[in-house]
């Protein structure tokens, strides 16, 4: 993850952090997968982000 700021942020310490502990720790988890696994999980969340979205309409 780049940047102190942007860690601050995502681990709760910045002043506007909006991800609980799970979601940072899967995160984490992810940036340590290979890259191709990592685009694999990426893809799919992707694709559910925009099927929840495209249901909202």
């Amino acid at each position: 993850m780049a940047g102190t700021g942007s860690l601050d942020y995502l681990v709760g310490e910045g002043q506007n952090a909006a991800f609980d502990k799970k979601t940072v720790k899967r995160l984490e988890d992810i940036a340590s997968f290979s890259d191709e696994d990592k685009n694999h999980i990426l893809y799919t969340l992707d694709a559910l982000i925009k099927n929840v979205k495209l249901k909202s309409l």
